[in-house]
């Protein structure tokens, strides 16, 4: 854990209707919903009629609500530094981070690393020692993890990360895992993408996080039983 603290201290870990009106989160205003400039605020977006569930009911946008308890709260929450558009309007966002054909997100290059002062990717392989906590916000057919509780905006993602499939278990697709044997990770400063800071630090797995749980080498935390783990 010595060596992670390390890494994230280097990476900078430290550092409705909707269209009409603001949106709460908690007892606090949400800014990203807020229509002041964004006076035709679903332009531009695949706006649908699902409005309760997401932005402009445009999936990409995420979730109309943020949550408002802990642990998330800090991490992606009221109380974080999260803003969903980094500023712009819900179709300007789309417009600058997504494919104009396909309508996809467009991900950073190099895997999402921060580049050194010679032009490479800033990666370094490390252990994962058992009992470390890592975190996801994502499907288990990824191979993205990052330190458990690393705040949202740091890990440079698009707003539809955030959105829980039908059914899961925990909301707003958020996974946390225990290592439960030691294994070789890359790892490395995030890159700033999807109007985001980055600088968080991640970690790159051998194998989809789903495999590595199947192999034994990751155990799912019941966030039910242990919520602020």
């Amino acid at each position: 854990m010595r060596l992670i603290s390390t890494l994230c201290v280097l990476a900078v870990c430290a550092l409705s209707t909707q269209a009409q009106s603001n949106t709460t989160v908690g007892n606090a205003t949400d800014p990203d919903l807020n229509t002041a400039r964004c006076t035709d605020f679903c332009a531009g977006t695949n706006a649908t009629d699902d409005l309760n569930t997401y932005i402009c009911g445009d999936p990409r946008l995420g979730p109309v609500r943020l949550p408002s308890a802990l642990p998330l709260d800090g991490i992606v929450g009221g109380e974080s530094t999260y803003h969903r558009f980094g500023g712009a309007c819900p179709g300007e966002f789309l417009a600058q981070w997504t494919n104009a054909t396909t309508g996809s997100f467009v991900y950073p290059p190099f895997d999402g690393y921060t580049l050194t002062t010679t032009g490479e990717p800033g990666i370094l392989n490390i252990s994962l020692a058992v009992g470390t906590l890592v975190d996801r916000f994502g499907s288990e057919f990824g191979a993205y993890t990052s330190p458990a509780g690393l705040p949202y905006a740091q890990r440079s993602l698009p707003p539809w990360n955030l959105n829980a499939a039908p059914g899961a278990m925990y909301p707003y697709n958020y996974q946390v895992y225990v290592v439960t044997r030691r294994f070789n990770v890359q790892s490395g400063p995030i890159a700033g993408w999807f109007g985001q800071q980055g600088l968080g630090l991640q970690f790159l797995m051998p194998k989809a996080v789903g495999e590595l749980v199947d192999s034994g080498y990751l155990t799912r935390l019941n966030q039910t039983a242990d919520p602020l783990w």
